[in-house]
């Protein structure tokens, strides 16, 4: 793999991750963050690289492209991995399993629905005879649950799992936290109790001093560290806004590290993606977004029901309207709400921004286009 100069590694938590999969302190992790926070690169450039380096096999798969696919697409990526291992018995399941793929995009039925449950378990009960350290990787895992056609393969892959935990071991990352609890942590959820559910480590400022280095040595400027530092907190630490922005100060010397943020945020208020969201929303749904970034907590409560009834135009506004839009919202995963926490975020941290810098603070302007 080609190095990345933009990569900051996080070799301390790989290592400690591996540790604790090597010393049979736990057989499975569950990462959470919003998306854009680092989840992928850190599987990819920092967890498979020393897992590879110390024996493991690693195998690593998202199920963020693969759409209604899911199960189908993971069987054959486990196929693959068991043919890459030293097992060519696999092969004919590899071309029955691309076949109803095929068959699946183009509108034919599934004729064997059994075949890929079946194979789910029998592909990894080989791989676990063959007495290696496997790793895999998992990322995005919560799709699976978007689908109830995925519940006894979801229910098939917790069995089997648990059966060679001393052998197989997994990391699943997250992005949705209504879509995780669906998974993790319900006490009805497949993979209850499965694996520790941490939270992602947000990236310190030695993150900061990295990017630093490299705008150093390809510009031969200066960058005030602790300048950055602070736009970075701005950005809700998001790794991607950032170093798009300093991106954007190599290639345009004459920009001002606020000038780039204002055109990062410009570029994310064009964004249609979020525009569709926004407007695909109820009025209701927008104002309760508006409160969650206000930090307004008590969103049932009589005093916030009323300035919401009031800036809706109508007398009342029961709890239970205000529970069905919350529900709308979490179940389209645009916002979750962690169960110790009690308090309700959105998923999205650009999406979040958006709303920020392209509502709120647009309508305290008095120039918004996008009505509540």
């Amino acid at each position: 793999m080609m190095n990345d100069i933009w990569h900051y590694p996080r070799h301390a938590l790989a290592k400690q991750v591996l540790g604790m999969f090597e010393s049979g302190l736990s057989s499975a992790l569950v990462f959470f963050a919003a998306r854009r926070m680092g989840k992928t690169e850190f599987l990819l450039k920092d967890m498979r690289p020393l897992a590879n380096k110390q024996g493991w096999h690693v195998l690593y798969f998202s199920f963020l492209d693969v759409g209604s696919d899911a199960k189908e697409a993971f069987t054959l990526a486990l196929i693959e991995f068991a043919i890459e291992m030293g097992e060519p018995k696999w092969e004919k399941f590899r071309k029955r399993i691309k076949g109803s793929i095929a068959g699946l995009h183009a509108g034919l039925e599934f004729r064997d629905p059994q075949q890929t449950k079946i194979t789910l378990k029998e592909i990894i009960t080989d791989l676990a005879k063959q007495n290696h350290k496997i790793l895999l990787l998992l990322d995005e895992v919560q799709i699976l649950s978007l689908d109830a056609k995925n519940k006894d393969f979801i229910a098939a892959l917790r069995t089997v799992l648990d059966i060679h935990k001393d052998i197989i071991k997994v990391i699943f990352t997250g992005s949705s936290q209504v879509g995780l609890r669906r998974m993790f942590s319900r006490a009805d959820a497949p993979f209850f109790h499965f694996g520790q559910n941490l939270p992602f480590p947000e990236l310190q400022q030695g993150f900061i001093e990295h990017l630093v280095i490299i705008f150093n040595k390809a510009t031969q400027r200066k960058l005030d560290t602790e300048k950055l530092w602070q736009v970075f907190l701005e950005m809700d630490r998001v790794p991607q806004l950032i170093r798009s922005l300093v991106e954007q100060l190599i290639l345009y010397p004459d920009l001002t590290m606020q000038q780039a943020k204002k055109q990062l945020l410009q570029s994310l208020a064009e964004d249609r993606e979020y525009v569709m969201i926004w407007e695909n929303s109820s009025i209701l749904e927008r104002l309760l977004l508006r409160a969650i970034i206000m930090r307004e907590a008590e969103l049932f409560s009589i005093d916030t029901r009323t300035a919401l009834a009031q800036q809706m135009g109508i007398d009342t506004l029961a709890v239970s309207t205000v529970q069905s839009a919350i529900r709308s919202l979490k179940r389209r995963e645009i916002i979750g709400c962690l169960p110790e926490r009690g308090i309700y975020d959105i998923d999205d941290p650009n999406f979040k921004s958006w709303i920020e810098h392209s509502v709120i603070e647009d309508e305290e302007n008095g120039s918004s286009s996008k009505s509540v």
